[in-house]
């Protein structure tokens, strides 16, 4: 990783892993379609004069100032890539006038917002990029309702919602932008007494592939609305705008508890059951990295008053059976906390973005799947996950708790459908060429842990990823994708109209 913020994943999985883990809360918007091949020549049927016409924005296109920076992907192991253009457009009618002049003519459209997208799907070789960073913009109601653009980044989200005295739960990653964050969900540090960030979605603004200008919430095409919270980014159009409700900003105590190596299977199963019974308050990771003995870390928030902290920390102790060779607590107020896992706790908000380093984008190398675990895991199975992770290097397992206000919700009231589930577990390795590696592990886990998946952590070499992604809903999911954008104008590789 370039420049010196650390990310979460870093934060949370050094120790063993010689590679600082990748920023990777949430994906960017993800709208692309197949690349087509170059003999077909789809670019051929753009009008790229006409749409750089048509804009109030930029058309970048290979050649001009500022293109090769903007074409970059965030993570470094995909390459390089060339879309036919990058629009960085200003407003809704921009927006607009990419779908209604770009899409349907045989090559991929896609939304980015933070340009996280794990395969890049949000920037497509030969396809038109619509950039929407310029939609930023953040207002804080007095009634602590937040609306927000869909390019702003959680650290610029964080830091308006601070100066009134609310948060949002979401992401610890300060670079990821809330527009692929929330569409997938928004798994983050304080999901149990908060939910997921699709939870306190109220409205959004979205263009769908007519051209039109939606607003959708609970009672305006109330399934487009019901798609937007958990079905993944892009898949019926393109969302410039959400409008969120809002928490008092509460405090933050961040722990870190580590057991010798020797006890990580012990520390996983201890881990697991301490969850199932942890109050709302107390959310944690347990991460197992590769080793020729796997190493452990314990890593959570409590939040509101610190009291009781320390006697969940000793109780999980106790399951364990082993004293932690490290046990640390810091408390933080919301915006430090979510700072302090960005690894730029002592930097300026502006510093947490990814371009503060002179103007030149952070990027970083990394390959990620992931399963969702169905039940907690007991001992026998957390022997066998430590073994599996013992025969890689260069790679950890990151186990996520569910539960708590993630569950208070039904599987198919919104589109993420893991509500009953224990916890999720992201296999992430900091090596370009480690995918095969990381998709070996994720199918030795599957038979221990679960079928499911996180959509955010979207994997181009996963086979099962419809039904692992989306569970029973994705039949609902097909249907009002189907209604919205019929002709497969953001279609992609993973998109839900190929499930």
């Amino acid at each position: 990783m370039t420049g010196s913020a650390l990310s979460r994943r870093g934060f949370l999985a050094l120790g063993g892993l010689a590679a600082v883990a990748a920023c990777t809360e949430t994906k960017a918007v993800r709208t692309a379609t197949t690349a087509p091949s170059a003999a077909a020549s789809p670019t051929a049927a753009l009008d790229l004069p006409g749409l750089r016409t048509a804009l109030t924005g930029q058309l970048l296109l290979p050649g001009d100032a500022g293109y090769t920076t903007a074409a970059q992907p965030f993570n470094v192991a995909l390459g390089t890539r060339k879309p036919a253009a990058i629009a960085k457009v200003a407003n809704v009618d921009d927006v607009r006038a990419c779908i209604t002049r770009a899409g349907g003519r045989g090559v991929p459209l896609a939304a980015r917002s933070g340009g996280h997208s794990y395969p890049g799907y949000s920037t497509p070789d030969r396809g038109v990029v619509v950039d929407l960073g310029a939609f930023h913009t953040i207002t804080v109601k007095d009634d602590g309702t937040a609306v927000v653009g869909a390019g702003a980044r959680l650290i610029d989200v964080y830091t308006a919602l601070a100066a009134r005295g609310r948060a949002l739960p979401a992401g610890s990653c300060p670079t990821v932008g809330v527009g692929g964050s929330t569409l997938g969900g928004g798994l983050g540090v304080v999901a149990r007494p908060y939910g997921l960030t699709c939870d306190h979605l109220r409205a959004a603004t979205i263009v769908t592939a007519d051209g039109e200008v939606r607003t959708v919430d609970a009672n305006r095409d109330a399934d487009l609305f019901w798609s937007l919270r958990g079905g993944g980014g892009g898949n019926s159009g393109i969302v410039t705008e959400f409008t969120f409700d809002t928490v008092p900003a509460p405090a933050v105590t961040i722990f870190t508890l580590r057991f010798p190596a020797a006890s990580s299977a012990r520390v996983l199963a201890a881990w697991s059951a301490w969850m199932a019974a942890a109050p709302e308050r107390l959310t944690a990771l347990c991460a197992v990295t590769a080793a020729g003995t796997p190493t452990n870390r314990v890593t959570g928030t409590w939040t509101g008053a610190v009291a009781g902290l320390s006697a969940q920390l000793n109780a999980l102790i106790s399951e364990v059976g082993a004293a932690p060779t490290s046990r640390t607590t810091h408390t933080y107020d919301y915006l430090d906390a979510m700072k302090s896992f960005g690894g730029c706790l002592s930097k300026t908000a502006a510093q947490c973005r990814p371009e503060s380093a002179g103007g030149v984008l952070r990027r970083e190398t990394f390959r990620a799947t992931s399963r969702v675990v169905g039940k907690p895991i007991d001992r026998s199975t957390a022997n066998s996950v430590v073994d599996v992770i013992g025969r890689q290097s260069g790679m950890v397992l990151l186990f996520d708790s569910l539960g708590g206000k993630v569950g208070a919700l039904a599987p198919g009231d919104t589109a993420f459908v893991h509500r009953r589930a224990h916890a999720t577990v992201q296999v992430y390795t900091g090596r370009a060429n480690g995918g095969p590696a990381v998709n070996a592990v994720q199918a030795a886990l599957r038979p221990l842990v679960g079928t499911g998946a996180y959509v955010n952590y979207l994997d181009p070499q996963q086979t099962d990823w419809a039904t692992a992604y989306y569970g029973a809903n994705l039949p609902r999911l097909r249907t009002t994708v189907r209604h919205f954008d019929p002709d497969g104008v953001f279609t992609f590789p993973q998109s839900v109209l190929r499930a």
